[in-house]
């Protein structure tokens, strides 16, 4: 059951994502992720997803986000974790994405906004 690393995967690898999300998949994922445990969990994931690209694209995705490289895999992470359980980030946010475009909505989440 990794339905959860696919959500997360497709928030946060956003220039490379390929992927779509279901209306199904998203409830299941935001639930999950409402747990600390599993929020925890996958930040970490995440976070690792993000240390091991490339030092361009990790630039990139910092100046993006308006974060230092360094601090930007977790802090980053954290946001898309947050936006998901809260519901700022959307399914239709992900899709988008993934689609190579950028919703506003992404955007203010990836921001911290």
């Amino acid at each position: 059951m990794k339905f959860y690393k696919l959500v997360t995967a497709c928030a946060a690898v956003t220039i490379l994502a390929g992927c779509g999300v279901s209306e199904g998949r998203y409830k299941e994922v935001q639930g999950l992720l409402a747990k600390p445990e599993r929020q925890k969990a996958e930040i970490g994931y995440c976070s690792n997803m993000f240390g091991n690209m490339p030092m361009k694209s990790r630039q990139n995705i910092a100046v993006i986000s308006g974060l230092s490289v360094s601090s930007m895999p977790t802090i980053l992470c954290k946001r898309l974790v947050q936006g998901i359980v809260s519901g700022k980030l959307t399914r239709a946010d992900i899709n988008s994405v993934s689609n190579g475009s950028l919703t506003p909505g992404a955007f203010k989440v990836i921001q911290g906004r």
